[in-house]
């Protein structure tokens, strides 16, 4: 990725953001832009911008859509652009939504979510979608599954200038190992990486200072478009309080199936499918197990639900004694974006998976944590 701000950007930002301008200026309609050095402001409730590096040349045209929508174009483009729409401020628990439409860049360059924070100073990316070359250099530092996707976690130190013109900042992002794909509603639950991030030793600043969905391009003589909608899909996530707790039932999207202890007490046991039950046997306390993981515990069998170090795909899911501490006896709860999650377990990296089964007592699986499949989606019931 390339950084933001030039110096002298740096200083017309500061005016545009923190300047008396009334808000009737910022409310009016975006122009065409073409290669105007840095322009941003509000339409429809977002705030946007568009950012090029000094001495571009070629043609670039961004255009405000409708509420969070905004495209752009570019043909015959050297040098380095950033535009989108997002928030006046940045946030941890931000989850946006979003489709990208359409994608086309024969050039360096990246989509997702983008931003600055100072004390210390980051400019962080999760990156969804990118151009010739995937955004993964830099240092790797581990990876993480949120929405339906696996991502890679990098950081690059810049010796370079910063948001505020300073010297030095270091760049953070989680990087999708597979292209999201264009034309679906997707969600990124921001908390997922920013607590990520935090256990990785890198806890983000001050996030006083916009945030976008942000189309990137770098690169000489590139060609390409981008046509993205965003909206606010809530607040929450990951570690920071998104993730629903207490004594719960978890009901299959793929099977409509809860799942069941069924009263079995032997460690290794399969937990099985449950039609229209509100039995003991199908609550679970879902506790956290540290570091953005959950043990679920049964409230009929106390037993915990248990992966049993199981890798093979529709190899059945466990429960072990209350006892255990074991990353097998670990799940990270990830949002799908659409009211349901997928269970991950820890020790497996597998996903709990109805497998289809729609029989009451039929055991539930495991199954890749590649799988995006219904049968894979769980909806936590209060």
């Amino acid at each position: 990725m390339k950084k933001l701000f030039s110096y002298p950007t740096v200083i017309v930002l500061t005016l545009l953001l923190f300047s008396g301008c009334s808000e009737d200026n910022l409310e009016e309609a975006a122009p065409e832009v073409q290669l105007k050095s840095y322009e941003s402001g509000t339409h429809d409730g977002f705030f946007w911008s568009f950012w090029k590096s000094d001495g571009s040349t070629g043609y670039a045209d961004y255009q405000n859509g409708s509420g969070g929508n905004y495209s752009i174009s570019w043909s015959g483009f050297s040098g380095n652009f950033t535009c989108g729409k997002g928030y006046s401020n940045g946030s941890p628990t931000y989850r946006i939504g979003y489709n990208q439409g359409a994608y086309s860049n024969s050039g360096g360059g990246t989509f997702g979510w983008y931003g600055w924070t100072r004390n210390p100073y980051y400019e962080y990316y999760v990156n969804e979608n990118w151009g010739s070359v995937a955004p993964t250099g830099g240092q790797y530092l581990g990876s993480l599954s949120s929405d339906g996707g696996n991502y890679n976690v990098y950081i690059n130190p810049v010796n370079g200038e910063n948001i505020d013109g300073g010297y030095g900042f270091t760049q953070i992002y989680s990087s999708r190992t597979q292209k999201a794909p264009t034309g679906q509603n997707r969600v990124i639950t921001f908390a997922n990486h920013y607590n990520k991030w935090s256990q990785l030793g890198h806890t983000l600043g001050q996030m006083d200072i916009p945030a976008i969905m942000v189309t990137e391009t770098w690169g000489d003589n590139v060609s390409g478009y981008s046509n993205v909608t965003i909206w606010d899909a809530g607040s929450g996530g990951g570690g920071g309080g998104g993730v629903p707790t207490g004594v719960k039932q978890l009901r299959n999207r793929g099977t409509g199936l809860y799942l069941d202890g069924m009263g079995r007490t032997n460690n290794g046991e399969d937990v099985g499918q449950w039609a229209n039950t509100t039995h003991q046997n199908a609550h679970w306390n879902i506790t956290s197990a540290g570091s953005d993981y959950y043990y679920l515990i049964n409230q009929a069998t106390n037993m915990k639900l248990d992966g049993y170090g199981r890798t093979s795909n529709g190899s059945a899911c466990a429960q072990y004694s209350d006892v255990t501490q074991h990353e097998n006896a670990q799940w990270s709860l990830v949002s799908t974006g659409d009211g349901y999650y997928y269970l991950v377990n820890r020790g497996t990296n597998m996903k709990l998976d109805g497998y289809g089964r729609t029989s009451n007592g039929s055991a539930c699986a495991q199954y890749s944590n590649y799988t995006t499949h219904v049968n894979a989606q769980w909806e936590i019931v209060d």
